[in-house]
């Protein structure tokens, strides 16, 4: 480890990696390392994430986004020669009557966009997910009453949406990076940073767990939900940190239901926005709790499945009451408090200081397209790809916040 480095990344997940590659791939000449406390690299949001991606949003730059991601992780395997899972097998929004004219409305901007969407009928929802029923007269009028389910008036479906493995790509940024520039591009594990440390408004370095400073000519936060707390420890005021927090979310695996035919089922997002997919023999599925508080705890719960996830998933799909818990875990989203959206690019009030954080759980379907983008800015002075401008953190004074305006 040196004394110095031009730049520093904070934060050994998707993102960070993915900066790292790509500040070295956009011809950055001076020395960069990545610091990460834990054992491996991408072993917390990333490795706990659904591994999920997706272009269907109701907003431009993550429209934009997304599509050049998956265009990249679509020759990953290739290009990096590592396997990361990588497989579209298609999202599927459904939608009650109210918001399904919102959407029908938004097609053309999709076409615009250039992100394919298809407007599904309701009996291609029920073919496309078997067991499924799109009505709801078969339910208990009572339960239907209680739970507030309506009747699906569409769906909307993506078919260049898939899953892949973020560790997995994690690592093959990694790995070629060093490979390919190993005197100028370092990967520290084990290794926590403490604190940011600034002189006169401008990047100095950082000051390590074990005592030891580093010099930086520039620092790239990367640290998911930890960002806010280091910068923080660093001396920013409210009013320059993030507008953050680490939220929990869970996610389970079920044994499949007794219904042939879900080997092919898309990923699918029904009502109170549980979502489940095919995994390995198995059906993941999550929800988000619009009641978590924000905080570190990770537990996953099996009474939150029992009470929140599986009585709507046996009215909407019977057969799946016989899908028992397998596994399950917890992790953590950054939640960006105004408008879900992540924060990319230079802090305004500290020069040298870049961030990447704060993606509310679509970080690792646009790494890819985030880490060429600020790896454009630090190298070129500009966006040349992408104009992610509409990212900067100057948005949250400014009220020009990132609107979702159709699925978020």
């Amino acid at each position: 480890m040196r004394d110095s480095y031009d730049l520093v990344i904070i934060g050994g997940g998707i993102i960070g990696t993915s900066i790292l590659w790509n500040l070295k791939a956009q011809g950055f000449m001076g020395n960069v390392t990545l610091f990460e406390r834990g054992d491996a690299l991408a072993e917390e949001t990333s490795a706990k994430s659904a591994g999920a991606f997706r272009n269907l949003w109701g907003s431009r730059i993550n429209m934009e986004m997304s599509t050049c991601s998956i265009k990249f992780l679509s020759t990953f395997e290739k290009e990096f020669d590592i396997p990361i899972g990588f497989h579209k097998h298609g999202y599927l929004f459904t939608f009650y009557p109210e918001p399904w004219e919102r959407v029908k409305a938004y097609k053309p901007t999709f076409d615009e966009v250039g992100v394919r969407a298809e407007l599904v009928p309701l009996e291609e929802i029920e073919r496309m997910v078997p067991g499924l029923k799109a009505g709801v007269d078969h339910m208990d009028p009572e339960i239907r009453e209680f739970a507030g389910f309506q009747p699906f008036a569409g769906g909307l479906y993506g078919p260049d949406c898939g899953s892949f493995d973020p560790s997995a790509a994690a690592k093959g940024y990694t790995e070629r990076a060093q490979r390919e520039f190993a005197e100028s591009a370092e990967v520290h594990l084990r290794t926590e940073v403490k604190r940011i440390e600034f002189e006169s408004g401008k990047v100095k370095g950082v000051q390590l767990s074990n005592g030891r400073r580093i010099g930086a000519g520039g620092v790239i936060l990367a640290a998911g939900p930890w960002s806010m707390q280091l910068l923080a420890a660093s001396g920013l005021p409210d009013d320059e940190n993030l507008p953050v927090d680490p939220i929990k979310r869970q996610l389970f695996v079920t044994n499949l239901p007794d219904i042939p035919g879900y080997e092919h089922i898309p990923l699918v997002i029904i009502d109170r926005g549980i979502y489940f997919k095919y995994e390995t023999g198995n059906l993941q599925i999550g929800r988000a709790d619009p009641e978590q508080k924000s905080g570190f705890d990770q537990d996953a719960s099996l009474a939150y499945y029992k009470d929140e996830i599986a009585p709507y998933m046996q009215e909407r799909i019977p057969g799946t009451e016989h899908c028992n818990v397998k596994s399950m875990w917890g992790g953590l989203y950054s939640i960006t408090r105004d408008d879900h959206n992540g924060i990319l690019g230079a802090h305004p009030a500290y020069e040298g200081l870049y961030l990447a954080c704060g993606w509310s759980g679509h970080g690792a379907m646009v790494s890819p397209a985030a880490g060429q983008a600020l790896a454009e800015l630090v190298v070129h002075g500009s966006y040349r790809t992408i104009d992610a401008r509409a990212l900067r953190f100057e948005r949250f004074a400014e009220q020009d916040l990132v609107i979702e305006e159709i699925v978020i």
